[in-house]
């Protein structure tokens, strides 16, 4: 399916799912009680048969992507369901809770069967990059598809890892190599405290807001936002802890999880420092901290695979991302190219 498809029925699904699990809540607080519980029955039926199979319909088919992470939509439509409908709709749902748990379980099952393929697969990756996450993430994609369910997992065991245990440190990837930061030049460190402060204040004011409306709503909404704040700790983690690595033999790029590169030192085509905004007719990687920015590019020789935490790999012939001290990265490239 193309790209460009891909995300307009993405973008399709999303205004899809506002308008039945927003719209349906505030009608269902809006409407007579006499016929409430009518009200409900309808959205319960919107949200646990109507809302699936239009995901199926609109992504899953289109995108020939396996069937079971409908299982996985479904059963977030009953939780959302079950948070939302009144007492006499909660009842039906446990009945229907049971059955996709069924399903589930024998998901379960079917996992633990491939659990020694997984474990194979994972040291195939291990040999070449000592990476636990993408090692993990590559085995699981090889072993059980390359679905929305495996990315899911692959980055909430990233996530748990560099948010909850942020303080650990980082062992290099590459043997006998030289390391480079990428945030400092940037500054992000100091964007990211902006950032940071300017969540939580408003956190806490929509938390407010939100009280005088709905103690549910309230507590979701912040729940959600707390785990946000995980996440924006995780990013910032793994930005600075999974450096650029270099030896004399290899090159590897990253900018925290959301990419990363193995480059052979002999692929290399030429190194340049971005100064301004760079704009090139030729397609490139955007990896800078902030997507665009960047102030170095990289060119090689023949297209090197990109691994992406949250995407699928992709061949690129060009990288535009954040270094620091870039004079001593390039020196440190020219010396590697140079024969013994």
């Amino acid at each position: 399916m193309p790209a460009i498809s891909l995300r307009r029925n993405l973008i399709l699904i999303c205004v899809i799912a506002i308008l039945i699990f927003c719209g349906g809540e505030l009608i269902l607080h809006n409407v007579a009680s006499t016929v409430k519980n009518k009200v409900a029955d309808g959205l319960l039926a919107d949200f646990t048969i109507t809302f699936p199979a239009l995901y199926y319909f609109i992504i899953i088919r289109p995108s020939r992507a396996s069937a079971r992470r409908l299982l996985f939509v479904i059963s977030i439509c009953l939780a959302i369901a079950y948070l939302v409908l009144p007492a006499q709709q909660k009842a039906y749902i446990l009945q229907i809770r049971k059955l996709s748990a069924l399903a589930e379980l024998l998901f379960i099952v079917y996992a633990f069967t491939k659990f020694n393929k997984l474990r194979l697969a994972y040291n195939a990756q291990k040999a070449v990059l000592p990476d636990p996450i993408y090692n993990l993430r590559l085995a699981m994609a090889n072993t059980m598809g390359d679905s929305l369910g495996v990315k899911i997992v692959a980055s909430e065991l990233a996530v748990l890892k560099y948010g909850l245990f942020s303080w650990k440190k980082e062992q290099p990837a590459l043997a006998n190599s030289r390391s480079f930061t990428t945030h400092k030049d940037f500054g992000y460190i100091a964007i990211w405290c902006i950032l940071l402060v300017a969540v939580m204040v408003e956190t806490f004011a929509f938390h407010l807001l939100l009280l005088k409306w709905s103690h549910l709503a309230a507590m979701i909404i912040t729940g959600l936002t707390l785990y946000g704040v995980i996440f924006f700790i995780a990013d910032l983690s793994a930005i600075i802890k999974r450096k650029v690595e270099i030896n004399q033999t290899t090159l590897l790029l990253r900018t925290g999880l959301r990419w990363r590169a193995i480059v052979d030192i002999a692929n290399i085509q030429s190194v340049n420092k971005i100064i301004n905004d760079y704009n090139s007719d030729d397609a490139y990687l955007q990896g800078g901290i902030i997507k665009s920015s960047g102030n170095l590019l990289i060119t090689f020789k023949t297209p090197v695979q990109v691994d992406k935490l949250y995407g699928k790999s992709k061949m690129v012939s060009s990288i535009l991302m954040n270094i620091d001290d870039y004079e001593t990265f390039a020196a440190t490239i020219n010396i590697a190219l140079t024969p013994s």
